[in-house]
């Protein structure tokens, strides 16, 4: 049993390091060792878990699901390691996490304070409006805005997040809704170019057609443009509230807002949440209130 769960460990090192070579040099082992106890456990399974080359390693379909089970079942061991010893520090391991890149920048000084007062955290940040593939890519907990819980994975809401409209303060003004159409509009390149404007106003839905001529797959790209009087657009009030204050940007018929969006822990999945995932999304909670102006 030992001789399989090292073999694992081994497996999992090789899949996380790319390459028999850098997981040698990570572990001390030998190469050949490595190789040696890979192709025992594929014996073992009858299952090939990496195709292998010269230069190339790649996973498996079936090593790429048994890295994610194993990996589940190492952490869930060491978990209860730690629980015998409540001494040891929770943030402690390595931990993946990928943001939304504008919420991402307003979470990155408390992330990064947090790494520099536990020295045996190993953040790894992917600050990215994509949706990465969280079982693929090795994502510990995924941050996401969205209008409603992710389908393929457990999630958990933590904030409500209100997006206005916004301009130039030098911007033409706008006096209603029916003004809209006639102005230019910035808008995130995930949405569709023909797709109408969604606005909320109490109980009232209406969907306006705009003219969108700037497009950009990111938040500061979308702010820089605001500021830069290039048209109107939507803005999540936490990335506005700075600008708005300084007077960069101005609030564009402020009775009306886009639909909510909710921001979401995601896991990959539930049936365990290592404890140092759990206390960084603790933390983000205990942040939240700041960003989002909702104390």
């Amino acid at each position: 049993m030992n001789n399989k769960l090292n073999a694992i460990s081994t497996f999992l090192r090789v899949a996380e390091a790319g390459s028999f070579s850098a997981a040698a040099r990570q572990s001390g082992m030998k190469q050949s060792a490595i190789s040696q106890q890979i192709a025992a456990l594929e014996e073992a399974l009858g299952v090939v878990l990496l195709h292998r080359t010269t230069r190339v390693m790649v996973l498996t379909e079936q090593g790429e699901r048994y890295r994610h089970d194993m990996q589940i079942l190492l952490d869930a061991m060491r978990e209860a390691e730690r629980r015998l010893n409540p001494a040891e520090p929770e943030f402690q391991g390595k931990v993946h996490v990928q943001l939304p890149s504008g919420l991402g920048q307003l979470f990155l000084p408390h992330l990064l304070l947090l790494q520099k007062m536990h020295p045996g955290l190993q953040l790894r940040l992917s600050l990215d409006d994509r949706l990465a593939d969280l079982v693929t890519e090795q994502v510990d907990v995924a941050l996401r805005l969205s209008h409603e819980p992710p389908n393929a994975h457990p999630a958990r809401v933590l904030a409500r997040i209100e997006t206005a409209l916004f301009a130039a303060p030098d911007f033409n003004p706008v006096h209603s809704v029916d003004e809209l159409a006639a102005h230019p509009h910035v808008r995130f390149s995930g949405i569709g170019p023909d797709a109408p404007l969604r606005l909320v106003c109490g109980d009232e839905t209406i969907d306006v057609k705009v003219n969108t001529v700037f497009r950009a797959n990111n938040s500061d790209a979308l702010l820089q443009a605001l500021e830069a009087g290039i048209g109107i657009g939507g803005m999540q009030r936490p990335l506005a509230a700075r600008a708005l204050q300084s007077g960069r940007l101005v609030p564009v018929l402020p009775a009306y807002r886009l639909p909510d969006r909710f921001l979401y822990a995601v896991y990959p999945d539930a049936r365990f949440i290592p404890q140092r995932v759990r206390s960084i999304i603790r933390m983000i909670e205990q942040v939240l209130p700041e960003i989002t102006g909702n104390r």
